[in-house]
């Protein structure tokens, strides 16, 4: 009687768990197909696309350097020349100016050695002013080029920098000429040239 009785209950049992079976909906295994994976792969690229172009970068809050080449001189170092002085000096003294601009610096510049960052020399591009700038620094007596900043973004101050070029100990009459460029760092005016006295001490 026993074994008959368990040999029903599993019978029971089974056949509950069948009716438990077909009450549950069925779960249709989906087949991806390879035209899915050819869109998603396609739409995973696009957004990384799209993120690369228009996230923001990461603010370095520097500029390009300026070119070597220059307008003015024709490269950096260049001296005076028969050839060429009357069109330097022209340049020098003969402003092309941005009503907006507004030149503001210290006008004695102290230096250590000529390759010394100074501590005096200080430029500032005012915020009202409208462009960025960068500038030459010019020997008066020889025409050579000593220095070429960085561009200054406006509101920027230029500060604690050597000179490019080996100066002997002494006192240099020199002249800073201005350059306002575009957002192409294309140059759009000259200011006219700044007296400036560098001391070099040692």
């Amino acid at each position: 009687m026993a074994e008959n009785d368990t040999e029903r209950s599993d019978e029971a049992r089974k056949s509950e768990e069948q009716d438990n079976e077909a009450r549950m909906p069925r779960q249709k295994k989906r087949k991806i197909k390879p035209t899915h994976i050819a869109i998603c792969a396609l739409a995973v690229a696009l957004v990384g696309v799209l993120a690369y172009f228009l996230w923001p970068g990461q603010e370095t809050g520097e500029l390009p350097m300026p070119p070597s080449e220059r307008p003015m001189t024709g490269g950096r170092g260049t001296l005076l020349t028969s050839e060429n002085a009357e069109e330097v000096t022209n340049r020098l003294e003969t402003p092309v100016e941005d009503p907006q601009y507004t030149v503001s610096m210290t006008r004695e510049w102290v230096f250590d050695t000529s390759r010394t960052p100074s501590r005096s020399a200080i430029v500032d591009n005012l915020e009202h002013n409208t462009r960025i700038v960068y500038f030459d620094v010019i020997l008066r007596d020889t025409g050579e080029m000593v220095y070429t900043s960085h561009y200054i973004p406006l509101g920027g101050t230029h500060s604690n920098f050597a000179l490019d070029a080996d100066l002997s100990p002494g006192v240099y009459e020199a002249a800073v000429a201005f350059f306002l460029v575009d957002d192409d760092f294309e140059v759009v005016a000259t200011v006219s040239s700044v007296a400036v006295t560098l001391t070099i001490n040692g």
